[in-house]
């Protein structure tokens, strides 16, 4: 790893183990609970064995973080292991020994033999087998939750599920699981989560169980093939100048660290080398969104480098060498055949080696896209970022305008729609046209969740729209779906002031503030203090961010155009100088020279 580099230490029975990721930008906001969730996801699944009963993983951050965000040094953690306390006598650091159990006898397919070989452990393989085992992924999955946070922020989602086990294989994704495929990685992730196997739906969970039944009671294990996705992965990751930075080759790197990984794919990998170029190459098509593919059969990497499409890969887990039933081996003690040491064991761990390999796979493209953007901090990613992501685009589609209530979203954005001679549209209005009544009356009489949902839903029928100019409202940036839309149909621009400001401004209108839910009742400058210092991790992840204050209308509505148009790339460039050439309706906000 170049940018984003990672080191663990730490054997299965041991005290802890620890890890160290350093590289992050700071400024990243980052809870304990960002990393917690991914642990228990990693102890979940049907199949597993009775260590995931003692353990109940949970990450603490001893470095690298200071009052929720990253500081930009190493990020230290440590996870301790619950079981530890049975085997004090046995591994611990000060001087002692020897084990009065010692392990003599290897398992075939683990590192068990070569590694006692190479590191002259023969008299006992548990020096070995503590670091070999696959508890060392628990410190992987929370450095990759980490990663993960990062690449969510700056719009990458990461998920996976279960193709395979054993025999059983699952069935056809139905076309709301195809469009999470496309769109949503993660909620794909959190869609197989609902099951116990990690399968996508409950007919092909079933047949997985059934398999994993068959192997318990052959006192045997099972592997089986797993699917990792990432959506949002802009072109330009990786490069093509030299092997070891082709992000294709760093990739099946990192899933084949992880234990019993024997193969990976990437793309239509394995059935690309039955067919014709002509029947695995993804035709290249312009049109009024810009540049696009006809399909995905490589995965979403082309010599070595992202293409803009869903990046794929699969990753084929052995069966765990840990056999119930012992295979043949032999005692290095008195060079006597002998049944293979038994450990305790899962009988199947392919559903949380998805979540393994979406941390590895997360460590890797936060490594790539770290490589790729340059600097320090989280803020300095933002313009970098939306650069690439709007890239292929012949326009950059709608701007979404974001920021806290008396910020500027509606009088700055209306403005900016009138010197681009687009349509404005205020998402605020919508969700009351929508409901027949106003947002106060809907706070009041359904709650908060409720608005929230007919502002999602809202949302969804306004990008659809003929591009324009849209002004969310200011607690939209809470909802990630919100977040998705907002990036895959154009830039968004934060607006903002000091609290102090935000509150000037509204209180040119008591009545104004009385309708506004969140302010009733509460003095506006403390609670826009307030709304601004939880929320401002969210406005922060716009492309672009202008301070308002001092500036009129018209100067903020200027400087709104000219950040906005700073996002282009070559591609809208030459779609404007060609727009002779563009279907009718691609018109939108950077083909636009308006009043400026």
């Amino acid at each position: 790893m170049s940018r984003l580099r990672y080191l663990t230490a730490g054997e299965s029975h041991g005290p802890a183990l620890v890890g160290i990721l350093e590289g992050l930008p700071s400024g990243l906001p980052l809870e304990s609970s960002d990393i917690d969730r991914d642990l228990a996801r990693r102890q979940r699944g049907y199949g597993r064995g009775g260590r995931m009963k003692i353990e109940q993983d949970t990450a603490e951050i001893l470095s690298g973080v200071r009052f929720g965000f990253t500081l930009g040094s190493p990020l230290g953690l440590l996870i301790r292991n619950r079981d530890f306390t049975n085997w004090q006598m046995r591994m611990g650091a000060a001087p002692g020994g020897p084990d009065p159990h010692p392990v003599t006898i290897p398992r075939p397919g683990h590192a068990d033999l070569a590694g006692g070989l190479k590191y002259d452990h023969l008299d006992d393989l548990r020096n070995i087998l503590e670091r070999a085992s696959a508890r060392e992924t628990a410190i992987r999955v929370a450095l990759g939750a980490v990663a993960r946070t990062l690449l969510r922020d700056l719009g990458i989602q990461i998920g996976s599920f279960v193709r395979s086990i054993g025999e059983a294989e699952a069935g056809p994704l139905d076309e709301e699981t195809q469009r999470l495929w496309r769109e949503d990685a993660e909620a794909l992730g959190l869609r197989a989560d609902r099951t116990e196997t990690r399968a996508l739906d409950e007919p092909s969970s079933r047949s997985f169980v059934e398999a994993i039944r068959r192997a318990q009671q052959r006192r045997d294990t099972l592997g089986g093939v797993i699917e990792v996705v990432a959506t949002g992965v802009p072109v330009g990751l990786g490069s093509h100048v030299q092997w070891d930075r082709k992000l294709d080759g760093r990739i099946a790197q990192a899933m084949m660290s992880i234990p019993a990984i024997k193969a990976v794919e990437l793309g239509d990998g394995w059935q690309a080398a039955h067919l014709y170029g002509s029947q695995v190459h993804d035709a290249i098509k312009w049109g009024a969104q810009g540049l696009s593919r006809a399909s995905n059969r490589a995965g979403g990497l082309e010599g070595g480098v992202t293409n803009g499409e869903p990046l794929v890969v699969r990753a084929a887990m052995k069966p765990l060498s840990t056999v119930p039933a012992a295979l043949p081996s032999v005692d290095l003690t008195t060079l006597q055949a002998a049944p293979a040491h038994v450990e305790r064991t899962d009988t199947c761990a392919v559903p949380s080696a998805g979540v393994i390999a979406e941390a590895v796979l997360a460590l890797c493209l936060a490594d790539a896209l770290l490589e790729t953007l340059g600097g320090d901090t989280i803020a300095s990613l933002r313009q970098p970022m939306a650069r690439l992501r709007l890239s292929t685009r012949a326009r950059a589609g709608h701007l979404f305008v974001i920021g806290p209530m008396g910020s500027g979203k509606s009088t700055v954005g209306a403005a900016v729609a009138r010197r681009l001679g687009l349509p404005f549209t205020d998402l605020d209005q919508v969700v009351e046209t929508r409901a027949g009544v106003s947002i106060s009356e809907i706070f009041a009489s359904q709650g908060e969740p409720e608005f929230r949902r007919l502002e999602s839903e809202a949302l969804t029928q306004v990008v659809q729209r003929e591009l324009g100019v849209i002004a969310m409202g200011g607690g939209t940036v809470l909802n990630e779906g919100a977040w998705q839309l907002m990036r895959r149909n154009g830039a968004i621009v934060a607006l903002n002031a000091p609290p102090e400001e935000l509150a000037r401004r509204l209180l040119r209108n008591e009545r104004a503030v009385q309708q506004r839910p969140l302010l009733a009742g509460a003095d506006p400058t403390q609670r826009l203090h307030q709304l601004v210092r939880e929320r401002q991790r969210f406005y922060g992840r716009a492309d672009v961010c202008l301070n308002t204050l001092g500036l009129n209308v018209e100067d903020a509505a200027e400087m709104v155009i000219g950040l906005t148009r700073s996002l282009e790339g070559r591609i809208a460039e030459r779609a404007r100088e060609k727009s002779s050439d563009l279907p009718p309706e691609s018109s939108g906000m950077a083909g636009q020279d308006g009043e400026e």
